[in-house]
């Protein structure tokens, strides 16, 4: 295969929701600590979408106007003992306090997948921060050119997609999602509203099959459940 092999990879409530804040509930952050030590099992690196990465800071791009920039691939590898986290940021907007972010009891070399549609003062941003990039299609989000270039330039041979529902749609959506991982904690959320591991408004080629492969019970009333094509 000339592309990173791909583990959609999420944990979810017993109605399968997954934006919830229920801090101090023992068995679910048990549950959620088996979900944050699998993403490092499956993968060696891992990445969300934008609105999952998204952090609230205010930074002046105008200081980077008229820095010279190329737009072409940045690739650096992470240091020893550090992994490789992922944010699919098409059009530039994510903001960063540095180029590398703790998660799960692992620091993480940061690295943004764009389009050519980001500005040149945001890659000297980037630059400047030193976080690598990739770049996977001219306006829209190419899933198979980034895997083709993770696993060629990155030499990351299984990819972990960790959400949120939009990221994980387009990747389905193109038919590289090679497995499905669940980590279903022990609550229900009730919102009917709430999103889900999947979800776009573009429904084009769903619905989507997958053979079971694993159910196993964890810590805290969860379980694993694993699909593959």
């Amino acid at each position: 295969m000339d592309r990173a092999k791909v583990i959609c990879h999420m944990m979810t409530t017993i109605d399968g929701k997954i934006v919830i804040d229920w801090d101090g509930n023992k068995d679910y952050e048990l549950a959620g600590e088996e979900y944050d030590r699998l993403i490092y099992t499956y993968a060696q690196a891992y990445g969300c979408g934008r609105a999952t990465s998204q952090m609230d800071l205010d930074v002046d791009l105008s200081k980077y106007k008229d820095v010279p920039v190329k737009y072409e691939d940045k690739v650096i590898q992470p240091p020893e003992g550090t992994g490789l986290c992922v944010a699919f940021d098409r059009y530039g907007k994510l903001r960063w306090e540095s180029a590398v972010m703790s998660y799960g009891g692992q620091s993480n070399l940061m690295m943004e997948v764009l389009t050519e549609q980001v500005s040149p003062e945001f890659l000297a941003y980037l630059d400047d921060l030193g976080i690598p990039y990739l770049f996977a299609g001219k306006e829209n989000f190419a899933p198979e050119l980034f895997l083709q270039k993770l696993k060629r330039l990155c030499h990351i041979d299984t990819f972990a997609l960790c959400g949120g529902a939009e990221i994980n749609a387009a990747f389905m959506r193109a038919d590289m999602v090679d497995e499905s991982s669940l980590v279903i904690g022990p609550g229900v959320d009730g919102n009917r509203n709430a999103l889900t591991c999947v979800g776009s408004e573009n429904v084009e080629g769903f619905p989507k099959f997958y053979r079971l492969k694993e159910v196993r019970q964890i810590a805290g009333n969860g379980v694993v459940l694993r699909y593959e094509r």
